[in-house]
């Protein structure tokens, strides 16, 4: 293994063991934060937001096609109530855009 190699593992080895460890020290402290005042607003938004951060850019890259498709869902879900249906809604939009139009 020439010297590159060696950095090339030392530097994934880094990063695995940041992530384990922050994944790990999330779960050990969790368990000790005061759930009331601002700790409990702050995580009751944390996982729309964590949504949001996940599903935004993916809207974005589809363009035009990406905020018509997000607008079917958005009527799909008002009317019917069911993520299966307004996701396959979804699904189907951008398919159609990406193929047909």
């Amino acid at each position: 293994m020439n010297n590159i190699d060696l950095n090339a593992l030392f530097i994934i080895f880094c990063v695995a063991i940041g992530t384990y460890s922050l994944r790990y020290f999330g779960l050990v402290f969790s368990n000790r934060l005061k759930n009331e005042g601002n700790v409990k607003v702050f995580l009751d938004y944390l996982p729309s937001t964590l949504l949001l951060s996940l599903i935004a850019p993916a809207i974005l890259k589809e363009g035009l096609l990406g905020f018509v498709a997000t607008a079917f869902i958005a009527l799909c879900m008002y009317k019917t109530k069911s993520i299966l249906a307004s996701m396959v809604l979804g699904v189907i939009v951008v398919a159609i855009g990406r193929n047909f139009i």
